[in-house]
């Protein structure tokens, strides 16, 4: 669920998997000094360091140690390392004592107990737009949302004879067919399964763009029979049948999605707004997705964070609350430049209320989604499911087979529905 292209992704692979590795083996939480936090030391188990600037996270964690006397000890490992970091620090007792989660962990580290109650804990979550709950428990906080727009190359589009960037399905279809007349593919749609997040942030993001939901009011999946749903799989299938779509789809992985666009070869495809840095030889355009036609309402927009929560098993939850809080607030709760600092650096929106980011020096297509983002709310109905990823790749080889004509449209939905609800049990 993550981005997994910053332009600052470190290198230093092997170096920060040897960084975890120390850490796992040693001493997790930090040594309690005094009741005020005062000369405490705790430990945060995150990537963010290693696709931060060099240095950048050490010295947020020197100014707050500096301003309460809270020492933060950084463990820094890709990505890819740190949720197996963070569940053997669990089962060893060497746990750091502020954790950074990914969506699809959720669920599991709520079931291993590995979260606290972060309301419990002091984390000031009214300083947030987003907490991630399960069964009315406050887990993780975001403090940054990486959105997903539409990228819309613009040279293809002229030559194309398309004006406009299309604003509803019809007109996307229409779009794509000209671009197909022209010589060009369209739309890019990842469907790998390596990485299977294709059905998360272009199938569902597109949904989610018209309000179009896996659940229903009540929050409990309602697939099964789902005529909006049946719209938007039919809506893909019509682009697939009219040969819009980038060729090789079903095997086709996040970063050859955007790597293909970069290098100029499809007139759209959706992808996080960090990754717009690799588009910057493009006349391109960043905008929400089109919605249904008829569509009014506010759109949803798809994400995935940096996000936090506290161990359950951390001595030191009060000075961890106030670490978070920080992060979202500044030490008096009203200063949102750290998180507003963190989100410019890293081309994403802040999750915190108070932050105003200076995106003086974003490219202009970021400035212009920006405003768009502040006016829909971000939804990711897959955060806080169990067994996530292979959900969504049950959910993926059946939208291959529906797409490709193997498997009929109820049949697709009903079976989704039974992965969702049998998820984790």
């Amino acid at each position: 669920m993550r981005n997994g292209m910053k332009k600052f992704l470190s290198t230093l692979v092997i170096c920060a998997m040897g960084i975890s590795l120390i850490a796992c083996g040693s001493k997790g939480n930090g040594e309690k000094k005094d009741s005020e936090g005062k000369n405490t030391t705790i430990k945060f188990q995150q990537w963010w360091g290693v696709e931060l600037p060099e240095g950048y996270l050490d010295k947020v964690a020197k100014d707050f140690e500096k301003d309460t006397g809270i020492k933060v000890e950084l463990i820094s490992a890709p990505w890819a390392d740190t949720k197996t970091a963070i569940t053997a620090g669990a089962t060893n007792k060497t746990i750091a004592d502020v954790v950074s989660v990914d969506g699809a962990w959720l669920a599991e580290f709520a079931d291993m107990g590995i979260l606290a109650d972060v309301e419990e804990a002091g984390i000031k979550t009214d300083l947030a737009n987003d907490v991630w709950k399960l069964e009315g428990k406050s887990y993780v906080v975001p403090v940054n949302n990486f959105a997903y727009p539409l990228y819309a190359n613009m040279d293809i589009l002229e030559k194309a004879g398309v004006t406009e960037i299309p604003q509803t399905w019809s007109e996307f279809t229409e779009a794509c067919k000209k671009v197909k007349e022209a010589g060009y593919s369209a739309f890019a749609l990842n469907l790998g399964t390596t990485n299977a997040n294709g059905i998360q942030n272009v199938f569902m993001g597109t949904g989610w763009g018209s309000g179009i939901a896996l659940k229903n009011e009540d929050g409990k999946y309602a697939v099964e029979g789902n005529q909006e749903l049946k719209e938007l799989a039919e809506f893909f299938k019509a682009l697939n049948e009219a040969g819009v779509l980038y060729p090789g789809m079903a095997t086709l992985e996040e970063s050859e999605m955007t790597s293909n666009f970069a290098a100029g070869n499809c007139a759209f495809t959706l992808a996080s707004a960090a990754t717009m840095s690799n588009f910057e030889k493009l006349n391109f355009k960043a905008v929400t997705v089109p919605v249904k036609d008829g569509y009014e309402g506010e759109k949803g927009i798809c994400y995935a964070s940096w996000a936090v929560g506290i161990s359950e098993a951390s001595e030191n939850k009060e000075a961890a609350a106030k670490f978070i809080n920080y992060l979202l607030g500044g030490k008096d709760g009203k200063d949102g430049t750290i998180s507003a600092g963190l989100a410019s650096t890293m081309s994403a929106f802040p999750n915190s209320k108070i932050a105003e980011p200076d995106y003086s020096d974003a490219p202009e297509q970021f400035r212009e989604f920006y405003e768009e983002y502040k006016k829909g709310h971000v939804i990711n109905e897959f955060i806080g499911l169990p067994n996530a990823s292979s959900v969504m790749t049950s959910m993926t080889n059946d939208l291959v087979k529906y797409l490709d004509g193997d498997m009929e449209t109820d049949t697709m939905l009903t079976n989704w529905q039974k992965y969702l609800e049998e998820a984790g049990k």
